[in-house]
């Protein structure tokens, strides 16, 4: 039967929670409707309220957690309507420490990028809730109107609502699905959080689970149930948490209930078995995916080169993980597939989490970062080893880079001498002499085009993948004929040189098809009719090849490649063919100027004359890009700023929109 006298907390408490610093009591009443529970409280002391169907001894369960103004504090327990009976006790608390909400960046269910600390300092974003979600679920059905009533009247007010999918098994396309039979086909966005780490950053175990964060600091002032009505309706005793939580936290307070049991469906997260093992799986995973920039010699600020090293830096390695940065490879893996794909599972970003989270241990066994070290130096250190050394080399004139200031781009026209008749290239790899200063080198065939819109050769950016040109495909390169290299150096506060050369890597016999490289672009944009508002998110243009019209004849498509400047967000490239279907051929919803990757097609496309090709791109003009503000902070130049509109021009704070692509015509 219900305890219907009062009880002292310290007696029920003892041995659950120390020190008990009061000894309030804790009344248990029954009126008509669910069980209420009352308690004379200290002010801004908490105390966590279990439940038990027995006295046993370990079976007491979790019901909330109260932050108390002090005085009397009542909450009524809604499932005493389908239990028999329920023992009931109080656990005074010391003050809780700060939950933190850990970074992370998902796609939603249409392919968009979401991440969280993206909205620190955005106005008119005061929280951000979490609500985890799952196909299948009843109770998230039930409660779909709820959401939909607080996402109405809470989103005028600066509350951003996600739904986080964390089901093994659920789908981009069947989340697609379930949302568009709830009504949320566009909004509120559902986060696919495929390795199941953000499930478990946030110890979330059941659908319909929120997570209310506060977007100035970063930390949970709520976490449980949406409310604790039992069925779709809510009742006049109904306790709305989730709405008070957030009333008071937009009144600069707080609410009486802190965390709540969460109800609805187990989330079903794959078991995370036994912690990974550094020498068996853990370094492995990162020789073959990190070492080959995190080494010796190489592109990135500190090399995996033992377990010490892999340790001190552990908590960035998972930070960058679940932010989306590391491993730099952005393509949406729900659209084809590509044979240079440098990123990890879902599987392997959830060992890798779960092994940093339990300490980063070192184990047994040898250490391979140690015994099996990574070459000194490779690609753009080196020719690749795959490659090995050109055929022929040629080199612009050696140019000077001041100490500090903007530098123009530099056009250096280079006359093809190395070979004395026209021959075919399986490869032309860009090589700089001094990468500190050079932040790109575009090469281009001929003097004419307009800023690298026409004539693509070769290149060097961050991340451009120094490889020979697809099977059976290959480049003329014409005796004489001219390279025009489009030098775009930085300075870095010393005097530097730089040679940038280019490798060139006979074919012996003429290849099946010649490869050639397009853009699409917008001209309007590239001539200066189109510009990007001030202060604007997610602007979007599109282009298409050809630039008017259809293919002229057959193609098959064999890599891609976008390019835009500091404030590009996103990029897609879809094929329209001439029976009215439509493909993604490629969709990258993080764009990162700072790693500009060629995707090649794990299966080259073929694409009927009378097809289109279309490119989306979408731009981000505000004080929320990161690595907008971060060049403005860096360098003091205003023209950074998000303050006035961005026109199409060749310096990385003005902005361009390309899409590369490399084809042949086929019969």
């Amino acid at each position: 039967m219900h305890h219907s006298k009062l009880l002292p907390v310290l007696a029920l408490s003892f041995a659950i929670v120390a020190p008990v610093v009061a000894q309030p009591f804790l009344n248990i009443s029954r009126p008509s409707g669910p069980v209420q529970l009352s308690l004379e409280t200290d002010p801004g002391s908490e105390y966590r309220l279990e439940g038990s169907s027995s006295l046993t001894p370990g079976t007491w369960d979790f019901l909330a957690t109260l932050q108390t103004p002090g005085g009397l504090a009542t909450w009524n327990d809604a499932q005493t309507s389908q239990l028999p009976q329920r023992f009931y006790r109080a656990v005074q608390l010391d003050p809780a420490p700060t939950e933190t909400a850990r970074d992370f960046r998902l796609l939603d269910q249409l392919g968009r990028t979401r991440r969280l600390y993206y909205y620190f300092g955005a106005p008119g974003v005061r929280s951000i809730v979490l609500i985890f979600a799952g196909n299948g679920c009843a109770k998230l059905r039930e409660m779909a109107p709820a959401i939909n009533s607080l996402t109405n009247r809470f989103g005028s007010q600066g509350v951003l609502f996600w739904l986080i999918d964390s089901n093994a098994g659920d789908t981009r396309s069947n989340i697609l699905v379930e949302a568009t039979s709830l009504g949320w086909s566009n909004s509120p966005p559902i986060l696919h959080d495929t390795s199941q780490v953000v499930a478990r950053s946030f110890n979330a175990v059941a659908t319909t689970e929120a997570v209310a964060i506060d977007v100035g600091s970063f930390t949970v002032f709520y976490r449980g149930a949406i409310d604790d009505r039992i069925g779709t309706a809510a009742l006049a005793t109904t306790q709305h948490y989730l709405s008070n939580a957030l009333t008071g936290f937009l009144a600069g307070g707080t609410a009486l209930v802190r965390e709540s049991r969460p109800t609805g469906c187990d989330i079903k997260l794959t078991p995370s078995g036994p912690v990974p093992s550094y020498a068996d799986e853990i370094a492995p995973l990162l020789q073959n995916k990190c070492v080959h920039c995190h080494s010796p010699g190489n592109i990135a600020p500190w090399s995996m080169t033992n377990y010490s090293a892999v340790a001190f830096y552990a908590d960035s390695i998972r930070d960058n993980v679940m932010r989306g940065d590391m491993p730099p490879w952005h393509a949406d893996p729900a659209h084809g597939g590509y044979s240079n794909d440098s990123s990890l599972t879902p599987t392997q970003i959830s060992r890798l989490v779960q092994w940093v989270n339990a300490g980063a241990p070192r184990g047994t066994g040898p250490d391979p970062l140690a015994t099996a070290p990574p070459p000194a130096t490779n690609y753009p250190y080196a020719w690749p080893a795959e490659l090995g050394q050109p055929d022929a080399i040629l080199r612009i004139s050696p140019q000077s880079v001041p100490a500090t200031g903007t530098i123009d781009y530099r056009y250096i026209n280079v006359s093809n001498t190395a070979f004395t008749n026209d021959v075919w290239l399986k490869a032309a790899i860009v090589r700089p002499t001094n990468t500190r200063v050079v932040h790109h080198c575009l090469v281009f065939q001929g003097t004419g085009g307009l800023m690298g819109l026409d004539g693509f050769f070769a290149g060097y950016v961050p991340g451009f993948g120094a490889t020979a040109y697809p099977t059976g495909t290959a480049k003329r390169l014409r005796k004489g004929e001219v390279l025009r290299f489009q030098m775009h150096y930085t300075t870095v506060g010393t005097a530097e040189t730089d040679q940038t050369e280019i490798g060139l890597y006979k074919m012996d016999t003429p290849p099946q098809y010649e490869l050639l490289t397009k853009s699409a672009f917008n001209l309007s944009f590239a001539l200066g009719g189109i510009s990007i508002p001030a202060n604007r998110n997610e602007f979007e243009m599109t282009a298409q090849l050809p630039s008017s019209g259809t293919l002229a004849t057959n193609i098959v498509l064999y890599e891609l490649s976008p390019h835009m400047h500091l404030r590009g967000s996103r990029f897609k490239y879809e094929a329209f063919y001439p029976n009215g279907t439509r493909e993604t051929l490629l969709s990258v919803p993080y764009y990162v100027f700072h790693w500009q990757a060629l995707y090649r097609l794990s299966q080259p496309r073929y694409l009927p004359k009378g097809s289109r090709i279309v490119c989306t791109a979408a731009w981000d003009n505000t004080a929320q890009n990161v690595e907008l503000m971060k060049a403005y902070e860096t360098s003091g130049n205003a023209l950074y700023l998000p303050d006035h509109a961005i026109t199409f021009d060749e310096q990385s704070w003005d902005e361009m929109f390309i899409g590369y692509m490399n084809y042949a015509e086929v019969p």
